[in-house]
């Protein structure tokens, strides 16, 4: 089958982004590692990682988004149809949800907008694509990655026209957590209530247990 997702062009010229020093960004991670970890290469394959260094190893990545119901949907409900379905607890007991702030400014490759048309793509053809596709979806991020970029950004595929973001390792270290926002543990009390209330409005039942 041929693939809709075309291969990155050679050289690779995206428009850019500059993401500034102080930005607030919010992730949904696991409990057994740190808000601002890396991952360096665990898990199932994702969008945009994971691909190999020249060394041969794992690009480490950090995923985040611009407000919570993103990083939320783009997690622990990716998943799951669009027409709605069950979210069950050990597919978030253990997730926590934290704001970070960037402490330098990053340049990131643009997925979105005249982003994608400057390649003459559309979201259909990179950001829009299911998990049968990662393996082509990836080269994009190698692509921006080859190139130098701190990482990508791109309209959210669960919840647009929110953006969503992946780092690349070389951005290590650019970002502390944020004592403005409080983390949320969705366990149980009034965080386990704010997954249940927003899920109600995008059809999701979360089943408490």
């Amino acid at each position: 089958m041929v693939s809709p997702v075309p291969l990155p062009p050679n050289p690779f010229n995206p428009v850019t982004v500059d993401l500034p020093a102080g930005s607030t960004l919010l992730r949904v991670y696991s409990n057994r590692h740190r808000p601002e970890e890396f991952n360096p290469g665990f898990g199932e394959p994702t969008r945009f990682a994971f691909f190999n260094d020249d060394a041969g190893s794992p690009v480490s990545v950090l995923y985040a988004a611009e407000n919570l119901e993103v990083a939320v949907c783009d997690t622990m409900l990716h998943h799951l149809p669009a027409a709605g379905s069950v979210l069950f607890p050990q597919n978030y007991r253990d997730r926590i949800a934290a704001a970070l702030v960037t402490t330098r400014n990053l340049k990131l490759a643009s997925f979105l907008g005249a982003g994608l048309r400057a390649f003459g793509l559309d979201a259909a053809q990179l950001t829009d694509r299911n998990a049968e596709w990662y393996p082509d979806t990836v080269r994009w991020a190698e692509a921006a990655w080859t190139a130098g970029f701190d990482g990508c950004v791109w309209t959210s595929r669960r919840l647009n026209p929110a953006k969503s973001y992946v780092f690349f390792d070389r951005a290590d270290g650019a970002f502390s957590i944020s004592g403005r926002v409080m983390p949320k543990a969705f366990v149980n009390g009034p965080d386990l209530d704010w997954l249940i209330d927003f899920c109600a409005v995008i059809h999701i039942d979360v089943e408490v247990g």
